[in-house]
């Protein structure tokens, strides 16, 4: 095989060809793909990221959600004690009102009891008086 001048000239084509499509096709094309990579990591880095905020944000959530149980238990407890108490303070008025009343009740009875036992007294000897003016056909 002799090397000639047209190997020469083909191979000053094929340099300048190479030049002229590296500056015009394979750099751009390059560039490009390296962009799109780089977008393509930012994007899923950036997805990383949204999720583990997403993740952090759940579990946050979830526990300002247990602690607002809690509360809202600690709360009902709180409320359900002071019913008790109430409740409690309201049987003993109630209980002290009914003993005051029947008190009352017993002490009126008695004064009435007492009125009538006077009132009977007064009338015994009026009432006896009477009988024995029946009994005996004259008047006292």
């Amino acid at each position: 095989m002799s090397i000639d001048h047209t190997l020469l000239v083909q191979i000053a084509i094929f340099v300048v060809l190479w030049l002229v499509l590296k500056r015009l096709w394979f750099d751009p094309a390059l560039r490009l793909i390296r962009e799109r990579t780089a977008r393509s990591e930012g994007a899923v880095k950036e997805a990383r990221a949204i999720q583990a905020e997403a993740e952090r944000l759940r579990a946050e959530h979830a526990a300002a959600l247990d602690q607002a149980k809690i509360e809202a238990q600690r709360e009902m407890q709180e409320m359900v004690r002071q019913a008790e108490a109430e409740q409690q303070r309201l049987i003993t008025e109630a209980r002290a009102d009914a003993q005051r009343t029947l008190t009352d009740v017993r002490v009126q009875v008695d004064e009435e009891v007492e009125r009538a036992r006077l009132g009977l007294r007064d009338s015994a000897s009026e009432i006896a008086r009477v009988v024995a003016e029946k009994i005996l056909g004259r008047t006292a």
